[in-house]
């Protein structure tokens, strides 16, 4: 994995951060409208950011108190490298501090094999988000 510094805090700690990669992924790259992207939920989330060795955000995902977690990014130039399993074991420690037990995920449909990989289950049938194939899917945590 790149060299990399990771900060967890609320939107207010990290929204800026947040929003110029889920902007940059979601909204430039994929097509998501904006306001289906940037919703009041953020306020409610805690959110982690990956910065890389210039403290330049390089990926993202937020973290709802009943371990629903989304909006998992990670910038074009910096993906494969290890970065989503970073985001990933960093709300799993986050779920797990807070003494959440499940975490629950709408999955794009790209990535229902990296999260199989990382313990995550399928359950459900795959539905529309945003104009893009997700399955909901889930891991224990206890």
């Amino acid at each position: 994995m790149i060299n990399s510094s990771i900060k967890t805090g609320s939107w207010a700690d990290l929204g800026k951060y947040s929003k110029s990669i889920r902007l940059a992924v979601f909204v430039e790259e994929q097509g998501v409208p904006r306001h289906l992207e940037l919703d009041s939920q953020d306020e409610l989330f805690l959110h982690v950011v990956i910065f890389n060795d210039d403290s330049t955000a390089i990926a993202t995902a937020r973290l709802a108190p009943n371990g629903k977690f989304g909006r998992m990014a990670v910038l074009k130039q910096y993906r494969q490298q290890g970065l989503g399993a970073e985001l990933l074991k960093q709300i799993t420690k986050l779920a797990d501090s807070l003494g959440i037990e499940q975490l629950i995920c709408h999955a794009q449909q790209s990535a229902v094999e990296f999260y199989k990989k990382n313990g995550f289950q399928i359950i459900g049938k795959p539905f529309q988000e945003a104009g893009i194939t997700h399955i909901k899917m889930q891991k224990n945590l206890t």
